[in-house]
């Protein structure tokens, strides 16, 4: 990650929370990254079958979600990045 680049939003975490977090910041226009210890999902991606998500009346795997998730985040703008957040001064 380029440490001289101010965003306008930082999101701590890539799972279903984060990225919505992070599409809706980017479609509103704001320089946005996330960043994800692991890879995008969080603990969604280590999930065999979702059943309760819509618009996928067969389900999907929690992986496949969340590579969905990040690609329609990412098209909007935002730049994930893969780092351990281990403190943060507010």
């Amino acid at each position: 990650m380029n440490n001289n680049h101010v965003y306008d939003m930082l999101v701590v975490g890539g799972g279903p929370g984060g990225y919505t977090a992070a599409l809706y910041a980017a479609r509103s226009g704001l320089d946005t990254v996330v960043l994800e210890k692991l890879s995008a999902g969080g603990q969604m991606a280590l999930t065999e079958q979702i059943d309760n998500y819509p618009g996928f009346e067969n389900g999907i795997d929690g992986f496949s979600l969340a590579e969905k998730m990040q690609k329609q985040a990412e098209r909007f703008g935002v730049r994930s990045e893969y780092a351990e957040v281990l403190r943060m001064d507010l």
